[in-house]
This record gives structure tokens, C-alpha cells and sequence, in this order.
């Protein structure tokens, strides 16, 4: 059994929280001086956070944090499947061919096809409005 890192440490008649030694390694969410960090409560118990802001981009930032969420959200409406104009009902037979259809194919696609996320789709979006020159 490997030994682990104590959570608390008792110091006088208290115990006191152990920064755990994988955050102080990591530096993922230490900052460096002089630079921002934006957080976007978009939903209750949702936040966004966007590193190294300026205070020269915040406001541009703000609205495409604002953005980005609608175009998630609007992404994956719109990215569901749907049925396309009026449909009949299937038959067994046709049913059954779906399901083979499925079988073979490791779902609707092949198993080495993969579809971007919304998020994917909206960070190479915000990207390419960042990176625009005219």
C-alpha cells in the first residue's frame, strides 16, 4: 500500500486543510503575476473561466464568453437528430435492417468518424474572429 498525502494536519488543538502536492506540481490554476482571469457564471452552478485577459480585451471577452454559450447551446439544439418532413412508420423488416445497420457500423457511423463538439465548434469560431484581419 502506497502512502498517501494527509488531506488536514492538525496544528494546535485544530485541523487546517493540506494543499495537496499534485495543485502546488501542476501550476494549472496558478497564475502568473500581472495577468487576469474572467469568470462567467453563465447558469447557477456553471462558471466559465478565460484566461490571461487584458484589460484592454475584457469587454470583447465578456461578449464572446456570452456568445460562446449561446452557440453551444443553439449548436447542440440544432445538432440533435430529427426526423426529415412527414414519416411513416417503420415496418418490422425496415426496423430490423436499422438495427443491423447499427450493429455493423458501431452506432450511426463508423467507429474511426468522430463529430466536434459544440464547445469545439464555438472555440474554432471565437478563433477565427480573433485571428481576422482584413
Amino acid at each position: 500500500m502506497s502512502e498517501t498525502t494527509p488531506l488536514y494536519k492538525k496544528v494546535g488543538r485544530k485541523y487546517v486543510p493540506v494543499v495537496a502536492q499534485w495543485y502546488e506540481d501542476s501550476g494549472k490554476d496558478q497564475m502568473r503575476a500581472g495577468t487576469f482571469r474572467m469568470v462567467y457564471a453563465c447558469k447557477d452552478g456553471c462558471r466559465r473561466y478565460e484566461y490571461d485577459v487584458t484589460p484592454a480585451t475584457t469587454a470583447m471577452v465578456a461578449a464572446m464568453l456570452v456568445a460562446r454559450v449561446a452557440m453551444e447551446d443553439k449548436l447542440r439544439d440544432m445538432g440533435r437528430m430529427h426526423p426529415i418532413g412527414t414519416i411513416t412508420p417503420y415496418t418490422k423488416k425496415q426496423r430490423a435492417a436499422i438495427e443491423r445497420f447499427k450493429a455493423e457500423m458501431g452506432g450511426m457511423y463508423p467507429s474511426h468518424w468522430t463529430e466536434r463538439s459544440a464547445y469545439e465548434i464555438s472555440e474554432a469560431a471565437i478563433k477565427a474572429v480573433l485571428e481576422f484581419r482584413p
